[in-house]
C-alpha cells in the first residue's frame, strides 16, 4: 500500500485474482430504485472452480450456476452440461511459429476433453506479475491476434475472450498499467478485431457494488467507464464478460488469526468485509448488472473453493482462500446460500438483433421531386456473441414514396441507408416502414423501423 496524490491505495498482486489500486475509503451508496422496465435477460451466472481439490462439481448446480471457469483441461469432464470458460495462460513468444503450433495443440487437447464454449486468452496482462515483465499493451494485442487466429482455425465456434484486465492505475515501478490506459492502447492497435467479448475484473473491495464510477475510483461500477471507452472505439456491439469479481471475507469470523501485518494479508486486510456484507454485496452486484448493464454477458464470481487447496499449495491466510464461497472445512458460507437462492434471469445464449437508427426523417420540396436519403440504421448484435444475416425489405405504399435500401442484406455492424423517391407526390407527410427479418437459433425474428418523408411547399426545402 502506498500514498499517491492523497489517496491510500493498494496494489494487489494476485496470482489468480487481480491486482487493484483502490481508494481506501468506501463511500456507501444507496441501492438504486427498482426498475419497472427490466432489460431482456443478458447475464450468464458463473463461478471459478479450483483444480486439484476434492470439491463436488454438484455444488455448481446447487448455486444455480450455468457457467464454470476452469484452469486445467481435465476439469472439462467434471462439469458435463455446463458452459465452460477455460483460462489459457501464455507468455510472449520468442518463436512465433512454435507459438502457433502450441496454441493449436492446446486447443485441440482441450476440445478432446469435451465441449468448451469459450477460451480466455491469458489473465490480467496489465500486471507484471501476470505478464512476466513490464506490461505492454501492444505486445499483448499481437499475442491476442495470433492466438485468436489459431484458436478459430481449430475451433471456429469457440468464443475468444480477451484476458480479463485488472482494475488498477499505472504505477511508476512498472508493476501495473491502468486498466483504461491499457485497454485504450489495445483498441488503438486493433485488438477489437481479435476478441468475441472483452474480459474485465471489476472487483468491489470494501465498497458497495452501487458506488458511483469515477476515473479516480476503482470499484465494481468501473465497468461503466470501460463500456464508454469501448463505445468510443466503435466496439459497443461487443459484450463485456466479467471474468472475475468478488469481495474478501474476514478470516477472523471463522477463528483464523491472520494478522493485518502478516506477509499473506498485509496488502489486503483493509479490504476485508464481514461474511454478511460479502454475501449482500455479491447478490446486489448480480442484481445491479442484471438491471443496468445490458451489455454484460457471463459474470464469474471469484471463487467457489480455493479455500480447500492444501496448505502446502496455498497458505491459510492467503487472501484467495477468503474470497471463496466455501469455508476451509468445506461448509457453505452465508454467501453460498445467498447466491444459491437469489433470483437469476439467465440469458438465452444466442445473438439478439437490435436496430439502431438515426432520426429517419427527410424533407424535400414539392417543386423539386427526386431521390432523397431518409436516414441510416445499424444492424447490431445486442446478445450473446455470434452472427446472423438480416434481410431488409422496405414496405411500399400505393400513395407514398418509393422506398429503397442499400444494402438489402446486413450482418451485425453493417450500416443500411434508406432512400425515398418523391416523384409525383403532393405536399404532405408520409410515413414509411422498413422491415428487417432474420433467423437466430432456428427462430424467425422480425422487426421494423418507421421513418418520415415530408414533401413541403416551401421553396427552401429544395436547397
Amino acid at each position: 500500500m502506498k500514498r499517491i496524490t492523497q489517496l491510500l491505495i493498494a496494489i494487489l498482486l494476485l496470482s489468480q485474482s487481480p491486482a487493484i489500486v483502490v481508494s481506501r475509503a468506501a463511500r456507501e451508496a444507496p441501492a438504486p430504485p427498482p426498475q419497472t422496465n427490466m432489460p431482456r435477460p443478458h447475464l450468464g451466472y458463473g463461478i471459478h472452480f479450483a483444480p486439484h481439490t476434492n470439491s463436488d462439481p454438484g455444488l455448481v448446480d446447487a448455486l444455480g450456476m450455468q457457467w464454470v471457469k476452469i484452469y486445467d483441461p481435465g476439469q472439462v469432464r467434471q462439469h458435463p452440461g455446463k458452459k465452460i470458460l477455460f483460462r489459457m495462460d501464455m507468455r510472449w513468444p520468442q518463436d512465433w511459429d512454435q507459438f502457433k503450433r502450441d496454441i493449436r495443440a492446446r486447443t485441440q487437447g482441450l476440445l478432446a476433453m469435451g465441449e468448451v464454449d469459450a477460451i480466455e486468452v491469458h489473465n490480467e496482462p496489465n500486471l507484471r506479475i501476470e505478464w512476466g515483465e513490464v506490461p505492454d499493451a501492444w505486445q499483448y494485442t499481437q499475442m491476442l491476434r495470433v492466438a485468436y487466429g489459431e484458436i478459430k482455425a481449430v475451433a471456429p465456434n469457440v468464443l475468444v475472450i480477451s484476458g480479463g484486465l485488472a482494475s488498477t492505475i499505472t504505477t511508476g515501478d512498472g508493476r501495473a498499467i491502468g486498466d483504461l490506459e491499457f485497454a485504450r492502447e489495445m483498441f488503438e492497435n486493433g485488438a477489437g478485431d481479435y476478441f468475441d467479448a472483452f474480459g474485465y475484473h471489476p472487483y468491489g473491495y470494501n465498497a458497495p457494488p452501487e458506488q458511483a464510477p469515477d476515473p479516480g475510483t476503482l470499484n465494481f461500477r468501473r465497468t461503466e467507464l470501460m463500456r464508454a471507452l469501448m463505445q468510443e472505439y466503435d466496439l459497443g456491439d461487443k459484450q463485456i464478460w466479467i471474468t472475475e469479481f468478488g469481495w474478501l471475507r474476514n478470516p477472523s469470523e471463522e477463528g483464523v488469526d491472520c494478522a493485518p501485518d502478516s506477509p499473506q494479508m498485509r496488502e489486503y486486510a483493509w479490504m476485508q468485509v464481514d461474511g454478511r456484507t460479502q454475501a449482500d454485496y455479491i447478490v446486489r452486484a448480480f442484481d445491479y448488472a442484471d438491471r443496468n448493464w445490458e451489455y454484460v454477458g457471463p459474470m464469474f464470481l471469484w471463487n467457489l473453493n480455493w479455500s480447500l487447496l492444501p496448505i502446502g499449495v496455498l497458505a491459510m491466510c492467503n487472501h484467495m482462500r477468503w474470497f471463496s464461497l466455501l469455508s476451509p472445512n468445506g461448509e457453505p458460507t452465508l454467501a453460498f446460500s445467498r447466491v444459491a437462492s437469489m433470483p437469476k434471469r439467465a440469458a438465452q445464449l444466442s445473438p439478439d438483433m437490435t436496430l439502431v437508427a438515426d432520426q429517419m426523417t427527410a424533407e424535400i420540396g414539392v417543386t423539386c421531386p427526386g431521390l432523397v436519403q431518409v436516414g441510416q440504421f445499424e444492424v447490431t448484435n445486442s446478445g450473446y456473441p455470434g452472427t446472423f444475416t438480416a434481410t431488409i425489405s422496405p414496405a411500399q405504399s400505393l400513395n407514398g414514396p418509393v422506398i429503397d435500401v442499400s444494402p438489402e442484406t446486413a450482418r451485425p455492424g453493417d450500416i443500411v441507408t434508406v432512400f425515398a423517391d418523391t416523384t409525383g407526390l403532393t405536399a404532405g407527410m408520409y410515413i414509411i416502414y422498413i422491415n428487417v427479418q432474420t433467423t437466430i437459433s432456428g427462430q424467425p425474428i422480425a422487426q421494423n423501423l418507421r421513418g418520415y418523408v415530408i414533401v413541403s411547399e416551401s421553396f427552401s426545402a429544395c436547397r
